[in-house]
């Protein structure tokens, strides 16, 4: 059964492609045209992307827009999983697509829903990390497959005047005290793979069946706990700001958006029994009707400037050299090493990466099972 099968993502989906068939219904905006001028020809128009919330703020698009004549119709992702299924249905209409880690070679590029290319005819990419440009799995004959944007392990949040003990592992998320007090995002595959590690198995998206049961279990648990599924990390954040949620979990440099939003003092770490994590780039979707617009784009949206703000703005480290430069020229520097913003090549290999796995559509099953779907 394919994830498309799945009910949970299914209704997602139907969601999702209903907003981009009302884009498409625009019809002109949607078309990128090549507009002589000046020194020659410039690419212009609108094209759709399908990315978080944390990859993108509306005044750097419309500054972007203004300058090059090159707007944005942004989709929102919530999974890796369904992002991938929705590709595969709907191709052309959309033109760029944010991905995590190995979904980019294992889903995307097996598929031939993305173009590789030569990141180093992108002149911004001379500011990113040598070592982002050289991820093997990320490499191919064609090119590289996506543009590094931003990296974190999963980790556990919580409110220490409402949550005590000062925990460690997973299993805080499973105490009957936290009934209605936890939030995690609305990624079905990810949450079963943060169970699975919490039952202590190491292939958190490879599970046997017999791994599968005992995860039931652990979700059977956690399920009187949610408060709610959080469509993007933005919504996690304002959950634990409002004081709704005693514990989320969520990306490095939690703290501070908590505290910025003007919520409580709150503690975080990586949970004792290990974690998964992620490192994401930006796709050109090989059918889009407008992938002329990407590099343009990308040369102007992953600049230095902008990247600091983003990281100021939404926390998590990210993959930009300059930007971490720019950050200590600010007088940033403590914020970012608190976020590890260099410290990437330490900490991705003590993470399992997010990716699709031999377990991916019966995780998916068993979240709808447990959880409902319909």
């Amino acid at each position: 059964m394919t994830v498309l099968d799945q009910t949970h993502s299914r209704r997602r989906f139907l969601q999702l492609t209903g907003a981009v068939g009302a884009t498409a219904a625009l019809g002109g905006v949607l078309q990128a045209c090549n507009v002589i001028g000046g020194g020659g020809a410039a690419t212009t128009g609108t094209f759709n992307w399908m990315t978080w919330s944390d990859h993108w703020i509306q005044s750097q698009l419309d500054k972007i827009a203004t300058d090059t004549k090159i707007s944005t119709a942004i989709q929102e992702l919530a999974g890796n999983a369904e992002g991938y299924a929705k590709l595969k249905e709907v191709k052309g209409q959309l033109d760029k697509m944010s991905g995590d880690a190995m979904w980019v070679p294992n889903a995307y590029a097996k598929d031939g829903l993305i173009e590789p290319f030569d990141i180093n005819e992108l002149k911004v990419s001379t500011q990113l990390y040598s070592f982002a440009r050289e991820f093997p799995y990320w490499q191919s004959s064609e090119g590289y497959m996506a543009y590094p944007f931003g990296w974190s392990p999963i980790m556990i949040y919580y409110d220490p005047a409402k949550v005590s003990g000062g925990p460690t592992d997973w299993q805080v998320l499973l105490d009957p005290k936290y009934k209605g007090r936890v939030v995690v995002e609305n990624q079905p595959e990810e949450i079963v793979a943060y169970m699975a590690r919490a039952a202590g198995f190491d292939k958190p998206y490879d599970l046997t069946d017999d791994q599968l049961t005992t995860v039931k279990g652990y979700l059977e648990k956690l399920k009187p706990n949610i408060l709610k599924f959080a469509q993007q990390a933005t919504d996690s954040v304002a959950a634990m700001v409002s004081g709704e949620a005693w514990l989320i979990t969520g990306n490095l440099g939690n703290e501070d958006r908590v505290k910025d939003g003007g919520g409580p003092e709150i503690k975080g770490y990586v949970p004792s029994e290990g974690t998964v994590g992620w490192h994401d780039g930006e796709m050109i979707v090989k059918e889009g009707a407008n992938k002329a617009l990407i590099k343009p784009f990308l040369e102007q949206s992953q600049q230095a400037e902008l990247i600091a703000e983003n990281f100021l703005a939404n926390g998590r480290p990210l993959f930009n050299e300059k930007a971490y430069k720019l950050l200590t020229d600010q007088g940033k520097q403590d914020q970012a090493d608190r976020y590890l913003y260099s410290k990437a090549p330490d900490v991705l290999p003590t993470m399992v990466l997010k990716g699709p796995g031999t377990s991916t559509d019966k995780s998916i099953q068993l979240f709808n099972e447990v959880f409902g779907g319909g």
